[in-house]
């Protein structure tokens, strides 16, 4: 994916290929169980009268294959290069130093990818991914977009790893999907451009729009192939389907008017091969190998649906409390006088592997890429004077999804979360730490996080 253009993968006009290198494709790893028949896996949460379906596959190494809502598909899935899934390019050789979730060029339109699958969880609303991710061109290849030649890469798969957490309902608006990412990187690179999320899309949504979500203000946009800072949305003319995309750490400010791409394919010939893209790119310089975390929110339904969807979006990560999202129907009230309703604000989790994220209480069921456990919510709302109010970093590349008391922890981005309860309170005790250079700022299970000092900060409600 070069860095220097805004065409993250070009969709060559010539037939795709249909053979695949069996040699170089790998079955899942042996810890993988899917729950559904042919290797699927999804989770469904209902909007506007139809589901919102988001599906996985062995077949595409754990990528979303499959988004319907309003018995729509929205995603083509023809080869690997398409689907919604992630992807990078390093160091200016584009397409052939490419790892790609989904799989590989020679992958073609078979049925199973070179990308390893090693992590499959599912839950109610959320689904989590762990992948070691192919290269996209197999090393001594070259393609049009290689403009440096062939990769330094010796092998069909890459040693870069993709963790990927996807949650329905996300920040309380009902047509939004979480879709959050952490490529652990083998090794450092001059640069790098992370296709956090892209989206391949059937030929039918040829409406392209931008929208500023702070001003709600949304015009047509040309079929590009281009880029801008604001969202953009792929709609049907008459727009009674659209899917729209949005984070809130773009555009960057070293690329203003960048982040958001759009791609019109819709001509291309051969059965299944017409398709239309977005993405949401970030673009980065100096890359330490590592964990490098992103968000982008996918919003789907109506054209107006998305676009109230993405306006909802922004005040709710700016600190706005839209409606939350009960999981299931709320039961009858009783006759008997209940206690206090307290309002629902953010879910929390701590992490649980040593030497990864033990301790640290994060926003992100993924966070850095390691596992975590729930351990309740903030408020919404403050109960009382004593409730504590509590951030999370939106600082990529920094600590996305850090959970701090400190509004400007490490001089960074931020977002407000709500509040933690005072003491007395029901659920988990939180510290902070204390001690500069070490966990200064940052909210724990631990009084002692890092082996440093800490102290009560509040509880997270359940």
């Amino acid at each position: 994916m070069p860095a220097s253009t805004p065409l993250s993968r070009p969709v060559r006009v010539a037939l795709l290929l249909a053979g695949f290198a069996g040699a170089a494709q790998a079955e899942d790893a042996p810890s993988i169980a899917w729950p559904e028949p042919g290797g699927r896996a999804t989770i469904s949460r209902a909007f506007n009268g139809s589901p919102i379906t988001v599906g996985v596959s062995s077949r595409t190494g754990g990528a979303i294959d499959s988004l319907t809502w309003g018995g729509t598909q929205f995603i083509n899935a023809h080869d690997h290069g398409r689907e919604l899934q992630s992807a990078s390019s390093y160091d200016g050789y584009g397409e052939c130093l490419n790892p790609t979730e989904a799989g590989s060029d020679s992958d073609g339109t078979g049925p199973r990818s070179t990308t390893l699958l090693t992590e499959l969880k599912i839950g109610p609303n959320t689904l989590q991914t762990r992948a070691q991710m192919a290269y996209w061109i197999e090393p001594g290849r070259v393609t049009g977009s290689c403009p440096k030649g062939p990769g330094p890469h010796a092998g069909p798969r890459s040693d870069d790893v993709l963790a990927k957490t996807v949650t329905l309902g996300a920040a309380g608006v009902a047509n939004a999907i979480a879709y959050r990412v952490t490529y652990i990187t083998a090794q450092a690179h001059a640069s790098a451009t992370f296709e956090a999320a892209t989206a391949y899309m059937p030929p039918d949504f040829t409406a392209f729009w931008s929208l500023d979500p702070a001003t709600g203000q949304s015009a047509p946009l040309s079929a590009g192939p281009a880029e801008q800072g604001v969202p953009v949305i792929l709609a049907t003319p008459d727009g009674s389907r659209a899917m729209g995309v949005y984070s809130p750490a773009l555009p960057q400010a070293t690329v203003p008017n960048a982040g958001y791409g759009r791609f019109n394919f819709a001509t291309l010939p051969g059965p299944g091969n017409a398709t239309v893209k977005w993405n949401c790119a970030f673009r980065e310089n100096n890359v330490p190998a590592g964990a490098h975390s992103y968000t982008c929110y996918v919003v789907v339904g109506t054209l107006q649906d998305v676009r109230a969807g993405l306006v909802a979006l922004r005040s709710a990560l700016a600190g706005g409390h839209p409606a939350s999202l009960p999981a299931n129907p709320a039961p009858a009230p009783r006759a008997a006088a209940a206690p206090p309703v307290r309002s629902p604000g953010v879910a929390l989790y701590v992490g649980t592997q040593q030497g990864c994220n033990a301790g640290a209480v994060t926003i992100d069921p993924g966070y850095k890429g390691c596992a975590t456990a729930p351990i309740g919510a903030t408020l919404g709302q403050p109960s009382s004077p004593a409730d504590a109010p509590v951030y999370a970093g939106t600082a990529a590349g920094l600590d996305v999804g850090l959970v701090t008391n400190n509004p400007h922890h490490l001089d960074a981005g931020t977002r407000p979360i709500g509040y933690l309860a005072a003491a007395g309170a029901g659920g988990t005790p939180l510290y902070v730490g204390l001690e500069g250079g070490c966990n200064a700022g940052v909210v724990s299970t631990n009084p002692a996080h890092l082996n440093c000092r800490g102290a009560p900060l509040g509880i997270a409600v359940r």
